[in-house]
């Protein structure tokens, strides 16, 4: 099972006729817009998961330029919400992939997924303050990367998927800028988390198609579900509507986006789109956003009716989400293809969501 979030060199096991067919199942009612109704420009080669920075008024972008044998750096970028113009580069020691962002104590985290790692930068000078190493596998076939992070700002937490076949969640206490704890039995390949800080709930998904429920005062796991067993499912992403607790999740090897109760572990609605990357709940306007990198498109979804409004077509690869601080606005990295991937540079878009 290939994770494009990171992996940009493998795509899904899915063929253009499978993918064309699937197309059909989308929503009648769906406004199909082209990319160019929306503002888009190329920023760098090798773009991941975006952050935005409500204090400041900031887009940060993280990226990898190159897989290549010792170029083993990364890039953040500064990005212009506005404009989307690269205000800043800034340069990190390590491959740069998933994004956690503390506006209040202005700081930036980075996995670092190739390294099992995760970079912390300080977002007003641009300076990497730490590096907080969190596979120490001694042995090549034993190393688990990092995949995904959520940031507990209220409890100073940040947890981080390790993505193996015995995976693990990592937790760094984010003051002392320390790993404090290792938590096994996570299942296979835990990939993507949600926290309900109010509640203090944490919840996985992994390639085993299950829903994992930790405490985050104990790290304890408090239950486990296989939430569709009837079919073979490897979630990937996962987005939370805490109010009404329900989850958002996503399989990119089969189409349609669950919706799953969090304290029962029922479907209670399967949302009708194709094969689906991430995912994100926006509570401001009750809206959910899908990318589906493999038919080059973003669907925009009523989260109360769970019909597409809108399905917006990209020339390249929709990748990761980010929206900005009042709702208003999305924010999408597009991923150029394997063959394209040397020669064009990955872009944004930015959908002003009020315009639609």
């Amino acid at each position: 099972m290939s994770m494009p979030l990171f992996a940009p060199t493998k795509g899904f096991s899915l063929s253009a006729l499978t993918s064309a067919l699937l197309l059909l199942s989308c929503s009648t009612l769906a406004a199909e817009l082209p990319e160019s109704h929306f503002q888009t420009k190329p920023v760098g080669y090798g773009l991941y998961e975006l952050a935005f920075d409500g204090e400041n008024n900031t887009l940060f972008a993280a990226s990898t330029p190159s897989f290549a044998k010792g170029k083993n750096t990364g890039i953040v970028y500064r990005v212009n919400p506005a404009t989307l113009a690269t205000d800043a580069n800034i340069q990190t020691q390590r491959r740069a992939f998933a994004t956690a962002l503390d506006e209040q104590r202005h700081l930036l985290y980075i996995g670092n997924t190739v390294d099992g790692s995760v970079t912390v930068i300080d977002t007003q000078t641009g300076k990497e303050l730490a590096t907080i190493q969190l596979d120490e596998s001694v042995k090549e076939d034993q190393f688990t990367p990092t995949r995904e992070m959520v940031l507990d700002k209220k409890n100073q937490r940040l947890y981080v998927s390790g993505t193996a076949k015995k995976g693990v969640l990592w937790v760094i206490d984010t003051a002392n800028r320390k790993k404090i704890a290792t938590l096994s039995n996570m299942g296979e390949y835990p990939t993507g988390m949600a926290l309900d800080s109010e509640r203090g709930r944490l919840y996985c998904v992994n390639g085993g198609g299950e829903l994992i429920t930790l405490d985050t005062a104990s790290h304890k796991i408090l239950k486990r579900v296989v939430v569709e067993p009837a079919k073979k499912h490897f979630f990937l992403n996962i987005s939370l509507d805490s109010k009404t607790g329900r989850a958002f999740i996503t399989d990119p090897d089969l189409p349609k986006v669950l919706v799953v109760d969090v304290n029962s572990g029922k479907i209670l609605h399967q949302i009708d789109v194709i094969n689906s990357l991430a995912v994100l709940f926006n509570p401001a306007r009750n809206e959910i956003y899908i990318s589906h990198r493999e038919a080059k498109r973003i669907s925009i979804v009523d989260s109360n009716s769970y019909q597409v409004k809108n399905s917006i077509t990209t020339t390249a690869l929709p990748n990761s989400l980010a929206l900005s601080a009042d709702g208003n606005t999305l924010f999408a990295s597009i991923k150029q293809s394997k063959e394209e991937m040397e020669k064009k540079q990955d872009y944004l878009i930015k959908i002003n969501l009020g315009g639609l």
